[in-house]
């Protein structure tokens, strides 16, 4: 869970770009464009996905920036879903994915339209810094030093596993576009 203070230290690491010392750069993020029959049937799709890969509790996903506009025979849709999954006291795990869209009546399919999904993910450490004995010069060299002996292992783990599960979730929203676009 976040660390809810009003000052602390917070070490960042994305999920999605290469290993260190990798000669590819990556940019931290992916998208998927898609076209073809009912592309609003993502929406449910990508919520379940959440909850049987992470296996997480309802109140630890939230669906942000939500717009479903019906108006004028078209569906148009918008939403961003926020997970924050506890690793332990210190970190977690945050996974963002942005679904964007529209859908307009289809003689064929009932409906075709196009979409745009991003997914980000991200490994949050936060260390909080708001007692003295927190901003005091012997608490930050032991910080310092759990950090990079203990800590570091521990963080490198946490984040090949969230490589794994959206590499997981990529492949899961592959698989159901290729199910969308055989109807066809």
């Amino acid at each position: 869970m976040p660390i809810y203070a009003r000052a602390k230290l917070v070490i960042h690491e994305n999920c999605l770009e290469p290993v260190q010392g990798s000669p590819h750069p990556g940019p931290g993020f992916i998208d998927i464009k898609y076209t073809g029959p009912n592309p609003q049937n993502l929406y449910p799709k990508i919520k379940e996905l959440f909850f049987n890969i992470w296996k997480i509790d309802i109140h630890e996903l939230q669906e942000k920036d939500i717009l479903w506009d019906r108006s004028r025979g078209e569906e148009r849709f918008r939403v961003t879903f926020d997970m924050i999954k506890d690793k332990d006291n210190f970190s977690f795990i945050q996974v963002l994915v942005r679904l964007t869209g529209e859908a307009r009546p289809s003689k064929e399919f009932g409906k075709e339209g196009t979409a745009s999904i991003r997914i980000e993910g991200r490994i949050r450490t936060e260390y909080p810094q708001d007692t003295l004995w927190q901003r005091s010069l012997l608490y930050e060299m032991a910080r310092v030093f759990y950090d990079r002996v203990i800590y570091t292992e521990r963080r490198k783990k946490y984040v090949q596993e969230c490589r794994t599960e959206l590499s997981m979730l990529l492949s899961e929203i592959k698989s159901f576009l290729a199910i969308l676009a055989e109807h066809k």
